[in-house]
C-alpha cells in the first residue's frame, strides 16, 4: 500500500464520526495522505531523468507541503 493511504478501519471511523470529530479525523487522514505525496514527489525529484518530470515533482512537493500547512492549521483550530 502507498504511504499515507487510509486503511479500511480508518475510513470506517471517518464514516461513523460526526461534526468536529469527523473534521479532525478527515484532516489527520489527509495530512498523512499528503505526507505520502511529498515522499513520492521527493523520490521523483531525486530519480527523474527528464526536466519535465523534475518540474512536476517539484510543483507537487510544494503544493502538498502548502496543503499540509493549511490542514495542520485547520486541525489546530479544531482541538
Amino acid at each position: 500500500m502507498m504511504p499515507g493511504m487510509a486503511t479500511d478501519q480508518q475510513l470506517d471511523e471517518l464514516r461513523t464520526a460526526r461534526g468536529v470529530e469527523a473534521e479532525r479525523i478527515f484532516l489527520r487522514l489527509m495530512i498523512d495522505h499528503h505526507r505520502g505525496g511529498v515522499a513520492m514527489a521527493e523520490a521523483g525529484l531525486a530519480d527523474a531523468k527528464t526536466p519535465e518530470v523534475r518540474t512536476l515533482a517539484g510543483a507537487i512537493d510544494r503544493a502538498q507541503r502548502g496543503e499540509i500547512e493549511l490542514m495542520s492549521s485547520m486541525l489546530a483550530d479544531r482541538t
